[in-house]
């Protein structure tokens, strides 16, 4: 979780100064960019691990809701875009707070019984149209799915998540930027350090809480700061 947090702040701040994708940017830059690209993969990660430990779902799920709706204004004001999803860029319409809720619904729709499997899928192409237009689109919550059904197997975790992420970069390759597109294949620098988790939670679990305050408050303080600068 430490080094999620340092390596997305390290990404959020290579932004300040960069308005649009299409602007260049120094190798620096682009470094630090591929550094930040270690954060998705371990949030997505950590949230299907987080539904199969925690001892109360409703309240994970009302913790991401409320993730969710803070970090769209912070996301925003980061991203120096408007507050109305629908008048955004394509991939950037929200935070990834979003399909990271999404993708914990998932797990719990496949998990229950009394559903029949197409209801299980249309729940699951309703949750790719919500969440399509969101940072890491509909990704995110298609990973964390696949992590949750394949777990007990990390290779094969590591496949389904990989082989999504790669399909989105493909896709912000092609609609949106070259080069971030290519930026996005550093997320498979994450895989050897998932590869250390032992499956136990960290000596500072305060961390886990700290995450939900600092997510949305460091956007919108990098957002101030550029605004300043």
């Amino acid at each position: 979780m430490v080094i999620a947090i340092i390596a997305m702040t390290i990404d959020h701040l290579a932004w300040v100064g960069i308005e649009t994708y299409q602007q260049t940017e120094t190798p620096i830059q682009i470094g630090l960019h591929c550094i930040g690209r270690l954060t998705a993969p371990m949030m997505i990660f950590f949230v299907a691990e987080g539904y199969y430990h925690t001892h109360d779902y409703r309240r994970y799920l009302w913790r991401m809701l409320v993730l969710a709706v803070v970090s769209h204004f912070a996301f925003c004001y980061f991203n120096m875009s408007g507050f109305n999803p629908l008048d955004n860029l394509l991939f950037n319409a929200t935070s990834i707070a979003w399909p990271l809720l999404w993708g914990l619904i998932l797990l719990k729709v496949w998990d229950m019984e009394r559903l029949a499997c197409w209801q299980k899928v249309a729940v699951t192409l309703l949750a790719c149209v919500l969440t399509f237009t969101s940072d890491w689109s509909c990704a995110a919550p298609l990973a964390i799915l696949m992590i949750g059904r394949s777990r007990g197997d990390f290779y094969k975790q590591m496949l389904w998540m990989m082989l999504i992420i790669t399909l989105y970069a493909v896709a912000f390759f092609i609609f949106h930027s070259q080069t971030y597109g290519m930026v996005h294949m550093a997320c498979w620098l994450a895989v050897p350090l998932l590869a250390l988790y032992n499956g136990q939670r960290g000596r500072c679990r305060w961390l886990g809480k700290f995450f939900y305050y600092y997510y949305p408050a460091h956007m919108a303080l990098i957002g101030l700061l550029a605004r300043m600068m």
